[in-house]
């Protein structure tokens, strides 16, 4: 939004050095003026001249056009040619004053009210010339007149553009610090980068394209207001800039958007572009994103200060996503095993607190196994660790593909795993540890502490029968089941009684590998 030099606050600032040095120069003439008309003259431009601090503060201008603020400085030229005339015509030393209005225009007005008042300097300076003439406007006044109307056409529209630039170059960079401070470490900071490109350029939308797992440019971040999931270019079969940016890493800029073969029709229609920008996004020589900025007015061309800033934002736009994918990295790392891929210690106690909640909440039942490989010292001595490490990866491997989806697998240390089976109950994770019986790595053996989580039970209380169920199997002679039931499924002793003396209910049940029915 552009500068309202008279409502905007600041307005008395901005304008008292130009009412100083018009009052100088008029208080200097009435020092020295004797004449009684001309002192009434140079009186009533004096008061002029305070009529426009006391129009700054008295007239409501926020409630006025943005053109009525330049009424005051075009308004400036009469008093010049009226105080002009009065104290001599072409030979005063009021003639310096026409330009006090260019500046002003050009420092706070538009670029059309500065060429209006570069024209109503000219007709200031040059009109009496032609109109009265001799004496008061000779024709040797003439090389002054021209000289001053040469300095404002000249010196006027460089101020602009000199005062224009910098308040652009101000903005760009309040817009940068401002999206820079909003990206906080580990959140996504794409759609606050695509909110700078569009705060920058002035765009109707800016969008982030990048490639997915199947090759195609999707749209991952993007200004409010756009339909992201309908924005999917195939760059196999669909004419689009953004994958032609994708492929040759160069800049494309598409002035008439609706007429040029290069921009996607179906595009154009989802965001209503006229013209649009094609940046890569590019780290370390590498491409990573397209930024997709959209206008809505054709152009022909785009100001150099917007193709910087865009420049800018793509760069931070690169490593903001390289500072996201080593953050993603790292909280992955901070979770997982770093030699089998398994999740850790960490990673478990949590989404095993998780689960145990969610199974308290739904009375969904929770089945959690501990495994753990047989006589693992021994292969490590025989084959070395490496060896070692190689079979436990292929553990985790096997354990996983006979598992669901929503299943954790974890190491708990060493070579024992922890097993989540969320929504699977005792009798069920029976036979799917008895599966995994089936598919120890290398010739190897494993054995499996099995249990149900309680009404009562907490992550050790679960983790910790779960222990003795593994104590039994492996005391049994290992490779084989064992699974003890949660408290609240312990028989009465009125049942036990009719048990047999060798099935007490608190002893684990236990499903040898022998007795697995075959897989194939």
């Amino acid at each position: 939004m552009s500068l309202r030099p008279l409502s905007d606050p600041g307005a008395l600032r901005r304008g008292a050095p130009f009412v100083a040095v018009a009052l100088v120069a008029v208080l200097l003439e009435l020092v020295t003026v004797a004449d009684s008309a001309n002192r009434l003259v140079l009186v009533a431009a004096a008061v002029s001249m305070l009529v426009v601090p006391l129009a700054a503060v008295g007239v409501p201008w926020a409630r006025l056009p943005t053109w009525c603020e330049a009424i005051l400085p075009l308004g400036f030229f009469l008093v010049v040619a009226l105080t002009r005339q009065a104290r001599g015509g072409a030979t005063t030393g009021y003639t310096p004053l026409v330009m006090l209005p260019v500046i002003w225009l050009a420092m706070y007005g538009s670029r059309r009210q500065l060429m209006v008042a570069v024209a109503g300097m000219t007709a200031t300076l040059v009109l009496p010339m032609l109109l009265v003439g001799p004496p008061l406007y000779p024709g040797s006044a003439w090389t002054m007149t021209i000289v001053s109307v040469a300095v404002g056409v000249f010196a006027g529209p460089s101020i602009h553009m000199l005062v224009e630039q910098s308040r652009q170059h101000t903005a760009d960079v309040a817009a940068l610090g401002a999206i820079t401070r909003s990206l906080t470490p580990g959140s996504d900071p794409r759609s606050e980068l695509c909110a700078a490109a569009q705060l920058v350029t002035g765009a109707r939308f800016a969008v982030i394209f990048e490639p997915d797992a199947d090759g195609d440019l999707t749209a991952t971040a993007g200004t409010s207001g756009l339909d992201l999931e309908q924005m999917r270019i195939n760059a196999r079969i669909e004419t689009s800039a953004t994958a032609e940016a994708w492929r040759t890493g160069a800049r494309i800029y598409v002035g008439d958007a609706a007429h040029d073969p290069r921009t996607s029709a179906r595009l154009n229609q989802l965001t209503g572009s006229a013209s649009v920008l094609f940046e890569p996004v590019v780290r370390d020589g590498c491409r990573t994103a397209v930024l997709v900025i959209g206008f809505s007015a054709a152009r022909a061309r785009l100001p150099e200060h917007a193709l910087y800033m865009v420049a800018l934002v793509a760069a931070e736009i690169a490593s903001a996503l390289d500072r996201n994918d080593l953050i993603t990295r790292m909280a992955a790392q901070a979770r997982t095993d770093p030699l089998t891929g398994a999740a850790n210690r960490r990673s478990w106690d949590e989404e095993l607190d998780r689960e145990l909640a969610h199974a308290g909440r739904t009375g969904e039942p929770l089945t959690v196994a501990l495994i753990d490989m047989d006589r693992f010292k021994t292969y490590n001595d025989s084959y070395g660790h490496t060896a070692g490490d190689e079979l436990l990866r292929d553990l985790v491997t096997a354990l996983r593909d006979e598992l669901r989806t929503g299943d954790i697998v974890a190491r708990w240390g060493g070579e024992e795993f922890a097993i989540a089976m969320p929504a699977c109950d005792l009798e069920h994770g029976r036979d799917i540890a008895a599966r995994l019986l089936r598919v120890a790595p290398g010739a190897q053996t494993m054995s499996i502490g099995l249990t149900q989580a309680g009404i009562d039970d907490t992550p050790r209380s679960l983790i910790g029968r779960a222990d003795r169920a593994l104590y039994e199997a492996k005391g049994a002679g290992r490779n084989q089941v064992a699974a003890l039931p949660c408290p609240s499924e312990v028989p009465t002793p009125s049942r036990q009684q009719d048990l047999p003396a060798d099935d007490s209910a608190t002893g684990p049940d236990t499903v040898l590998a022998d007795d697995i029915p075959s897989l194939g």
